[in-house]
């Protein structure tokens, strides 16, 4: 293999110019949004001795949106095309595919679960809030073993890793779709020792002459951040930029894949027999005939920067002239102090002077009230054109404003980010898709765990089978947030209060949101409502059979009723059973 670059290779060139033909472009953009989160807001603004003040409005916007899309959790389901939700209804064809369908679907909830990805969904927003678009790479590691090896021989793992938009090229740039109807070919890009890359390369014997070719080098400017541009400069742990690119062979109906640096293949063109690209975006906001995203972060930082510099123009008005300043005869007095206690000599001054004349102060400059109003407006108006109003952060006390009231302001307070949150519906659904592809192309004949009836267990399945078997993936949101609950607590409560025999303080108490529902209270209560009943029961009892004695002592002889009305009252009841006994 020659020195000259690989085909491959250019293709990367190709996707970098795009970028920077973009306005303004993207890796500019990029590293300007992240400075500008993590609050380096001065950086490259002349500041000319003015104080550098940050009031980082983008940082806790972002958190916010983060928070409110994540405050549900999200799963995936999977059903198959033929499917009936009444079980009696259900073929036996019907039922061999659900089946198939749930053991997928606790598969996908294991690796969820290994990817930690509750918090890869909360790094990926915040990513996309300062990118534009954020990316998952999902691969099959061969190398490893599930579960630490638990299951004996049973090779390879499903790994997942999320990727800066900076590390993804598309091969149609024109189109954020990445499927094999609308992408001729995806590249993943990534830094790795050069020692780790030889290796692999080793792995394939056909390229093994080609580890002399890789070598490390700084090709850094076009990851994502500052930070990245910073490695250890060892030739020992020397880095090397890599890109992995996979294309579509229309021949096979498959992906292949190609690994390589500037001059040299790890591995090309392994057929990895998956049916679609085992890459998934999530754009923070769509844009027309554009793969790349617009950040939030994009539009916040012209706000951000007047802001800050106001601030700056206040500070230094106030260091330079809200103090007064003290002037004072230089023939008469040489030199002033404002020490604690201190002197100040006063030369040639006659009994008669007033010293006060050689002494003096300037009254300090008056700044206009305007400028606070200004700052107040633009703080203020970036909140609401981003929908954060007081009740969305929390500043609204439930107990002076009804739940439904909030719920209704909050709910009109997230429109503004209902696109990310389908966007990242859509993302999730778009990772199961490849789980399943991935799952049903490489897993085989293995035990999985699932959880029947709260017992977790070892379960052999035939995941070759997905193959053949259509799925509909499905993101499913969890519980509501914390402000829809309240409005539901209200709702109980109002029914509560109606004393409606339909409804019954049990009937409340199980229905509460489970952030407010006490197992111990439900208890307890049922068992003094329990307590009521018999007693109740008790009391009926005895008064029914009461009545009974009365209307079989009415119907005595005068004699009986005379010598029974003659006892002692505690012996009447006592007497009254022992003859009623004694007839029968």
């Amino acid at each position: 293999m020659s020195n000259d670059r690989l085909d491959e290779w250019q293709k990367l060139l190709d996707g970098r110019r795009y970028d920077n033909r973009l306005d303004p472009p993207y890796v500019d953009s990029v590293n300007l949004n992240i400075e500008m989160f993590n609050g380096n807001q001065w950086k490259n603004i002349e500041a000319n001795g003015m104080p550098t003040p940050v009031f980082n409005i983008i940082k806790r916007a972002i958190t916010f949106f983060v928070a409110s899309i994540t405050s549900s959790k999200t799963s995936i389901s999977l059903k198959p095309l033929e499917y009936a939700d009444d079980e009696s209804k259900q073929t036996p064809e019907m039922k061999i595919q659900q089946n198939m369908a749930d053991l997928a679907t606790a598969e996908i909830a294991n690796l969820f679960e290994k990817f930690k990805m509750d918090n890869r969904i909360r790094d990926a927003l915040f990513k996309s809030a300062q990118m534009g678009d954020v990316y998952s790479h999902i691969y099959f590691d061969m190398s490893k073993k599930p579960y630490g090896g638990m299951f004996g021989e049973v090779k390879g793992e499903i790994c997942h890793e999320l990727l800066n938009g900076t590390n993804v090229h598309l091969g149609n740039p024109n189109n954020p779709t990445i499927s094999i109807d609308t992408q001729p070919y995806v590249i993943v890009t990534g830094r790795d020792f050069i020692k780790k890359l030889k290796r692999e390369a080793k792995l394939f014997k056909k390229y093994k002459s080609e580890e002399d070719q890789i070598n490390s080098d700084l090709d850094t400017q076009y990851e994502a951040g500052s930070m990245s541009q910073v490695e250890i400069n060892s030739d020992e742990n020397g880095k090397a930029l890599y890109i992995i690119i996979y294309t579509y062979d229309p021949d096979k109906d498959t992906i292949l894949a190609t690994k390589c640096t500037e001059n040299a293949y790890m591995y090309k063109d392994i057929d990895t027999e998956l049916s679609g690209y085992p890459v998934a975006n999530l754009l923070w906001e769509k844009q027309i005939n554009q793969s790349r995203g617009r950040a939030l972060c994009t539009d916040i930082i012209p706000n951000q920067i007047y802001i800050n510099r106001q601030f700056a123009l206040v500070m230094y008005h106030l260091m330079s002239a809200a103090f007064p300043k003290t002037i004072y005869n230089a023939d008469k007095i040489s030199a002033i102090t404002n020490m604690v206690a201190g002197s100040i000599p006063v030369k040639g001054v006659s009994p008669n002077e007033n010293i006060m004349n050689y002494v003096g102060h300037l009254n300090p400059g008056v700044m206009s009230g305007e400028i606070i109003k200004v700052i107040d407006l633009a703080i203020n108006y970036t909140k609401e054109m981003l929908g954060i109003n007081d009740a969305a952060l929390g500043n609204i006390n439930p107990e002076q404003a009804s739940g439904i009231a909030i719920s209704s302001t909050v709910r009109q307070a997230s429109i503004p980010i209902e696109n990310p949150r389908a966007n990242l519906y859509e993302y999730i659904e778009d990772i199961g898709k490849i789980l399943v592809d991935m799952m049903g192309t490489n897993y085989g004949y293995r035990p999985i765990i699932v959880n029947q009836d709260g017992v977790r267990q070892k379960v052999m399945f035939d995941f070759s089978q997905l193959k053949n078997l259509w799925l509909n993936v499905k993101c499913d949101v969890g519980p509501s947030t914390f402000y829809s609950e309240q409005a539901q607590v209200e709702m109980l409560d109002n029914l509560l209060n109606r004393n409606d025999a339909l409804f019954t303080m049990i009937d409340y108490l199980e229905t509460l949101p489970s952030n407010y529902k006490n197992e111990d209270l439900i208890k307890r209560v049922k068992e003094n409502i329990q307590k009521q009943i018999d007693q109740q029961q008790m009391q009926d009892d005895k008064e029914a059979q009461f009545e009974q004695m009365a209307q079989w002592l009415e119907n005595q002889p005068e004699e009986v009723q005379l010598q029974i009305n003659q006892l002692p009252s505690d012996q009447k009841e006592q007497a009254i059973m022992q003859m009623m006994q004694q007839q029968g």
